[in-house]
């Protein structure tokens, strides 16, 4: 497969002015209007699901619509706010005082300030936790208490959060004065849905058995080195055996000769539709994470894609993973010790590689489709809807 440039594929670059009339359009038809803002260079990280598939998904809300728009476009934001009921930051990484000002204007037209966060990055208090995920790297440490504290300094100009699981909203909401707090859950788009169709309709091409690990962004190996001894095992017991890695992580030592073979090899990182696609050529995918708070408020987003595709999933047993996962059915939970004998046994198994991907992609198109979130959507936004 040939490999792609991140952010080549972005549906979500509507012009200002469509986007604008969308707006005005919904709100002449009766619906309440949330306004999601984001900073531009986020748009092929959380933005993806936070913002472009929220306002996807509103597309077929009778009740809410909600538009994104970007920290350039602020101007527009001031103009519109008039109109909207909900204003929502979301993944904003710096405080200026355009956004108090913003939040003023919103409170004097009984617009509710919302923050939209899906990590645990609000405030220092879990830091050390985020610097064994993020970087070990002292200029990384550096900018992460910097952009927690701006999080921070966002966070109260809100009347409350949207998070993407219940465990990262307590947290949040004790740690804050006893905001209220509101999940909506991460979920896939359409064009990641229309892509899976025309996938699973090709013949997948047995050659081995490769096992996929999609890293995301810059990872530190501390939620890799859970499962990495029992992997170089299995890598050792059978040489037919592959590892794909998708992202940024650096291996110990240990990992040379296997990438000299071949066994092991690198991509970067690629848009969001190629990496459906390497999804789907993989046989297994792994999402191992330390237990930590870090990594209890994180989402399923690395069972879910893979599920879309048929690419069956084992993933440590965090808070997210625990409740989207049914253990033996729909993927496998393991915890340290239990990597190597469920690797092997779905590496001996094709027959149950099958039943779990089929059973994982059923219950995926059932949970985490952007129609079958739009209930969860409008709950949230009326729950904080003073208009």
């Amino acid at each position: 497969m040939k490999n792609s440039i991140l952010n080549d594929v972005e549906p979500w670059n509507i012009s200002t002015e469509e986007r604008i009339a969308e707006l005005l359009t919904a709100k002449r038809n009766g619906r309440k209007i949330a306004i999601i803002l984001y900073p531009e260079e986020d748009k092929a990280s959380s933005f993806r699901y936070r913002g472009y598939n929220i306002y996807q998904a509103t597309k077929k809300s009778t009740k809410w619509k909600a538009i994104y728009f970007f920290l350039n476009e602020i101007d527009t934001v001031f103009e519109l706010l008039s109109q909207a009921n909900l204003l929502i930051f979301g993944r904003i990484t710096r405080w200026s005082p355009q956004l108090d000002e913003l939040a003023v204007l919103a409170r004097n037209n009984k617009v509710s300030i919302l923050q939209d966060l899906d990590d645990c990055i609000c405030g220092t208090k879990y830091i050390k936790d985020m610097f064994n995920v993020v970087s070990p790297d002292f200029i990384d440490q550096e900018y992460w208490i910097t952009t927690c504290a701006h999080y921070e300094l966002i966070s109260y100009l809100a009347d409350g959060f949207i998070v993407t699981n219940s465990y990262l909203g307590n947290l949040l909401s004790t740690s804050h004065g006893h905001k209220p707090y509101k999940v909506i859950k991460n979920f896939l788009n359409e064009e990641q849905i229309d892509l899976s169709e025309k996938i699973l309709k090709e013949n997948k091409v047995a050659t081995g058995f490769t096992i996929g690990y999609f890293s995301g962004s810059h990872t530190h190996l501390t939620d890799f080195e859970v499962a990495y001894q029992e992997l170089i095992n299995v890598l050792t017991a059978d040489p037919a055996i592959r590892l794909v890695i998708v992202g940024m992580l650096d291996l110990p030592a240990s990992a040379s000769k296997f990438i000299k073979t071949g066994q092991i090899t690198f991509h970067p990182l690629v848009d969001f539709l190629t990496l459906e696609q390497m999804q789907a050529a993989v046989d297994l995918n792994i999402a191992p994470l330390a237990d930590n708070v870090f990594a209890n408020c994180k989402s399923d987003l690395k069972f879910f894609e893979p599920a879309l595709v048929k690419t069956p999933t084992i993933a440590s047993p965090t808070f997210t993973f625990a409740q989207a996962i049914e253990n033996g059915k729909t993927g496998y939970l393991c915890e340290p010790g239990e990597w190597q004998d469920t690797i092997m046994m779905l590496r001996n198994d094709s027959r149950l590689r099958k039943e779990i991907g089929e059973n994982a992609h059923r219950y995926v198109l059932k949970n985490y489709s952007p129609e079958n979130n739009i209930k969860e959507i409008e709950e949230c936004y009326d729950y904080y809807n003073q208009k």
